[in-house]
């Protein structure tokens, strides 16, 4: 009876070998990439990169960055700072694999600072380093569960696109008196202007495309606005050195639902939004995107009609008021 029994059983069919799970989540991996990029990148955060890898003085900048800075910013992580994991920070732990299984991403190591005395969250890897997520303690006394999530969901879609030694590169800007510094810096050269003009230009599609990786991980996407709001009037300071205590959510979800009945044609941001309130409405478009539902089955689908991501990206494009790249 028995014998029979597992004859019939289908489950029995299923190869669970590693080798076979390797190649699925390849395979599905694969179906999110679009010429090299991952389809829920902002098209114009390629586009720049692309850009500033061209200019004059990149080539010196990005090596000393790559070869310095980044190495020793590792070297004292690992000497200085606890790691997450199962028995310790468990609750960071358990979002990283979250976010990392959401966005098929091999797991980043997370390491909790207590160090430093402020809010901050950043990544970094490079050929000689493991993907790194780098939390501050403030962050994780301060920050409930989904302002967690997102903040490294976002981190972790910074990893998948490749934008390291482009945020480090930023450091030496002298963009404000908040930009974080890292522990070495060895570049010793002025930055042109031309440079520093690209580099500003394209943390704000870079922004885009880490904010579209923070919902795919947020159990509930559609708190975005909400959620990164909270973040920021807490006295949170991002990597960039931006902050911002009174976001008005309320007020940014009730622009993205007039926006959303608008054409691309009509679409235009409001003069008197300032530049994170510009990002936040300009990320919420991927709230109705194809791609999010694509990466993320388990979410009902809106009602109506969804933006495909060229549309989606031109939207975005058009909210940030830069018209596109």
């Amino acid at each position: 009876m028995s014998e029979a029994l597992e004859k019939q059983n289908p489950l029995l069919d299923i190869d669970t070998g590693f080798r076979s799970y390797l190649n699925a989540y390849t395979r599905s991996f694969e179906n999110h990439k679009i010429g090299g990029q991952l389809d829920y990148a902002f098209e114009s955060d390629y586009a720049v990169r692309q850009k500033i890898s061209g200019l004059g003085g990149w080539g010196r900048l990005s090596r000393a960055v790559a070869t310095a800075d980044i190495s020793a910013e590792a070297k004292h992580l690992f000497m200085k700072c606890d790691q997450a994991g199962a028995l310790k920070y468990p609750d960071i732990y358990k979002t990283v694999k979250k976010c990392a299984e959401r966005l098929e991403l091999n797991l980043p190591i997370v390491f909790i600072r207590t160090d430093i005395g402020k809010p901050l969250v950043y990544s970094l890897v490079s050929d000689i380093i493991d993907p790194c997520i780098v939390v501050s303690d403030w962050v994780v006394n301060m920050c409930d569960p989904d302002e967690i999530d997102l903040l490294i969901g976002s981190e972790c879609g910074r990893l998948q696109n490749d934008h390291t030694l482009y945020n480090w590169a930023f450091t030496y800007l002298n963009y404000n008196k908040d930009v974080y510094v890292p522990v070495e810096r060895s570049y010793k050269s002025a930055v042109s202007n031309q440079l520093v003009c690209s580099l500003i230009e394209w943390v704000k599609y870079a922004d885009v495309t880490a904010d579209r990786a923070g919902m795919i991980c947020m159990d509930k996407p559609g708190r975005f606005c909400e959620v990164i709001c909270s973040i920021y009037n807490k006295g949170y300071v991002d990597f960039f050195g931006r902050k911002a205590s009174s976001l008005d959510a309320s007020k940014l979800s009730e622009l993205t639902k007039g926006y959303s009945a608008l054409n691309a044609r009509a679409l235009r941001a409001d003069p008197s939004l300032k530049e994170l309130e510009r990002r936040i409405v300009a990320a919420n478009e991927f709230l109705t995107c194809d791609l999010l539902f694509n990466w993320r089955r388990d979410l009902e689908k809106p009602v109506g009609q969804r933006l495909n991501s060229q549309m989606c990206d031109v939207r975005s494009s058009m909210l940030i008021g830069t018209g596109g790249q």
